[in-house]
Parts: C-alpha cells; sequence; structure tokens
C-alpha cells in the first residue's frame, strides 16, 4: 500500500490563493497611485507657498501694483488653492478605497488560511490512518509469524 496524500480542494486552495494575489498586486497599484497624488499635492502646495512669497513680496516693495496684476495673482493663488483642494479629496477617496482594498485582502488571506488549515488537518488525519494501517499490517504479520514458529514447534 503506498498511497499518498491527495488533498481535493487544492483547486479551492489554488483558486482562493489567485485571487488574493490578484488583490495584492491590486493594492499594490492602488498604494503607487496614492503615492504619486501625494507627491503632485506636495509639488502644488509648494507652488501655493511661492506664490504667497512672491505675493508678500510685492506687498512689501514701496510701488504700486496694478488691479491687473493683483487680480491675475489672485486669481493663480486661487485656482492653486482649488487644486490643492480637488487634490486632498481626491486622495481621500483613494485612502477610502485602499481601507476597502485591505478588508478585501484580509478576508482573502483568511479563506486561504481556512482551507490551508483544514488541509494540514487532512494530512495528519491520513498520516495517523496509515501509520496505525501500517501498525496493524506490521502486527498482523508478527502474529503470522509467531503463529507459524509455535506450529512449527520452535
Amino acid at each position: 500500500m503506498n498511497a499518498r496524500f491527495r488533498y481535493a480542494l487544492d483547486p479551492i486552495l489554488l483558486t482562493r490563493q489567485w485571487s488574493l494575489n490578484a488583490l495584492l498586486v491590486e493594492l499594490g497599484e492602488c498604494n503607487e497611485k496614492i503615492a504619486l497624488e501625494e507627491k503632485n499635492l506636495a509639488l502644488l502646495k509648494e507652488k501655493v507657498n511661492t506664490a504667497y512669497a512672491e505675493w508678500q513680496a510685492l506687498s512689501n516693495v514701496a510701488q504700486v501694483v496694478s488691479v491687473q496684476r493683483f487680480a491675475m495673482h489672485n486669481n493663480y493663488i486661487g485656482d492653486l488653492l482649488t487644486q490643492v483642494k480637488k487634490l486632498e479629496l481626491h486622495i481621500e477617496q483613494q485612502n477610502k478605497e485602499r481601507d476597502e482594498l485591505i478588508e478585501k485582502v484580509v478576508a482573502a488571506q483568511r479563506a486561504v488560511e481556512a482551507v490551508e488549515q483544514h488541509r494540514d488537518e487532512m494530512k495528519a488525519r491520513f498520516v495517523k490512518l496509515r501509520l496505525s494501517g501500517d501498525f496493524k499490517i506490521a502486527d498482523d504479520q508478527w502474529n503470522t509469524i509467531q503463529a507459524g514458529m509455535v506450529s512449527n514447534g520452535s
């Protein structure tokens, strides 16, 4: 008897592992997008700070600033602040989506672990039954040998 352990639910385990791997790839891509957006946000905030510094420099100089230049600079700063707000909201939404994705990853990981645990339990049961059967065969052989020795007068 040369039986080998075969786990009937291996296809399910593989399917769950593939699903987990796909979610992990998606999570990695999501994290990359968020990192890029945060980098863009930092650059945008740097532009805002530069624009404010230029505004301060204009107001400190004892010169007359035209209404057109004032309006243009004011509009530029306003536009930058609007972009910052939109980007912050977009990043916030991406973070929520990432959190939802993390929950899916955790659930998928638990599903994989559940099947792996079941497989390990079934393998342990198989080994136990196999050893029990092997011991029974050995015991039967021993009894047969002993019976043969008794009948031969040894």
